[in-house]
């Protein structure tokens, strides 16, 4: 039987009425305010846990407080202050009895986002703000796995193996049923949303954990009167016995859970994931947006395989509609996605995935259809082909860049030669002069006496 979360009091299985706590929502990405949009989160993919739980905790590392701790602030910025940060405190999940948007209507926007039916009835809190209180709520801690062991629910996958002891399905099924109470499916679309909820949870468990750290880090030092950015929270890793003072909300009284999430994130094996993406972070900020093009490339792109994806639909989107036709004034066509990149080659489209209608047209449907003289069915270049050939271009460049720095200094040595023999030549014409001169002295000198 799964453990409870619970304080005294409270329900004997997950959630319950009187508890709607969403997690913790503080300025400046606290853990429980969860973004609408998709695609602006950072890499996740250090929360995945040690696999097989084994509660046996690092000796090496500090557990318990040492007796003579003082804070050393690493940087000037991070040194304590007057008074402690500003935290809002933790949001909690409307009361069904008092949502009055249980009508609004949501339709699939692509492979992992909702649309609203009607855009005049949003909500103040978005689905994904509450899909990220639901999955707090009934975060189930720990789950056994069918072929033996246990470990933190670090997955949604997992939320699906952990089954209610009050006998209501597994948290999976609790947060989809949950969610549904609080928004309506689009009529004839319920297959797709619930597919679409399934993708956004999946996102979004991994990053209710990665917050959790993070939050961890700034409330110690908020206790501390030390005020920290969310960035040097990402960047900041700290002893076991620092973790153990900031348990986060969702966790609920379940230490043993929380004491296995605060192994992993002192493992060694947290550590290297966290020092590779410490290193894909500054490889990113090296490449954000600029306005002006690249100094040394000329291009205007920061990702050569988006120019190579943008360019290819472009140019399909013109063989269909003609050359005058721009892409960029008409509405995404995935007929032309679906040509430029192969179809859904990988169980993806090469442009434009996730932004399109599932019931797009397949790849088959458009074969079936074509005829001569429309637009051909494009190969969809492999990532390592773009590779070597961005490899190539580059050694073409460099190959090219050294031939016209050598053909300079061969001009360079041509013309220093040239000068070299005009100076040989004025001194001869100088030496000539003097002894001429050195002669018509003498002849004088003679004359004279």
């Amino acid at each position: 039987m799964m453990m409870t979360r619970g304080g005294p009091g409270a329900p004997r299985g997950w959630g319950g009425p009187g508890r709607r706590r969403g997690g913790e929502d503080q300025e400046e990405g606290g853990g429980g305010e969860d973004q609408e949009e998709e695609g602006d989160e950072e890499d996740l993919s250090e929360d995945e846990g040690l696999g097989n739980l084994v509660f046996d905790p690092d000796q090496s590392l500090d557990w318990v407080a040492p007796a003579d701790y003082q804070y050393v602030p690493a940087v000037e910025r991070l040194r304590p202050r007057d008074r402690k940060p500003y935290r809002r405190g933790i949001t909690q999940l409307p009361a069904l009895k008092d949502w009055r948007y249980r009508h609004v209507v949501l339709e699939p926007y692509g492979r992992s986002s909702f649309q609203y039916a009607d855009p005049s009835q949003r909500p103040p809190r978005g689905y994904s703000n509450i899909l990220g209180g639901l999955l707090r709520w009934y975060f189930p801690g720990k789950v056994n796995f069918p072929t033996g062991g246990c470990d933190v629910a670090w997955r949604w996958a997992h939320y699906s193996l952990a089954e209610d002891p009050m006998g209501r399905g597994t948290a999976a099924d609790l947060v989809v049923a949950k969610f549904w109470k609080y928004f309506k499916r689009a009529e004839g679309k319920e297959s797709a949303c619930d597919d679409v909820l399934h993708q956004l949870a999946r996102k979004r468990v991994t990053g209710m954990h990665y917050e959790a750290r993070v939050q961890c880090v700034r409330d110690w030092h908020a206790d501390r009167f030390v005020h920290m950015t969310k960035e040097d929270a990402c960047d900041t890793l700290m002893q076991p016995w620092q973790y153990m003072q900031n348990p986060p909300q969702y966790v609920g009284n379940d230490k043993r859970c929380f004491l296995a999430m605060v192994m992993w994130w002192t493992c060694p094996q947290y550590l290297k994931k966290h020092e590779e993406g410490k290193k894909k972070r500054a490889e990113m900020r090296e490449d954000e947006a600029k306005e002006d093009a690249d100094p040394e490339t000329g291009s205007v792109w920061v990702n050569p395989q988006c120019e190579t994806q943008c360019t290819s639909y472009v140019s399909k989107f013109k063989q269909k509609y003609g050359e005058e036709a721009n892409p960029e004034a008409e509405d995404f066509d995935p007929e032309v996605a679906v040509l430029a990149g192969e179809g859904l080659k990988h169980g993806r489209l090469w442009f434009g995935d996730g932004c399109v209608d599932p019931a797009r047209p397949s790849l088959r449907q458009i074969r079936r259809g074509r005829k001569s003289g429309q637009p051909e069915v494009e190969p969809r270049p492999r990532a390592s082909d773009l590779a070597v050939e961005r490899l190539r271009e580059e050694m073409t460049a460099k190959e090219q860049a050294a031939q016209e720095q050598r053909a300079q200094m061969e001009q360079q040595i041509l013309e220093y030669q040239q000068q070299q023999t005009q100076m040989m030549q004025q001194m001869q014409q100088q030496q000539q002069m003097m002894q001429q001169q050195q002669a018509q002295m003498s002849w004088l000198m003679s004359r004279r006496f």
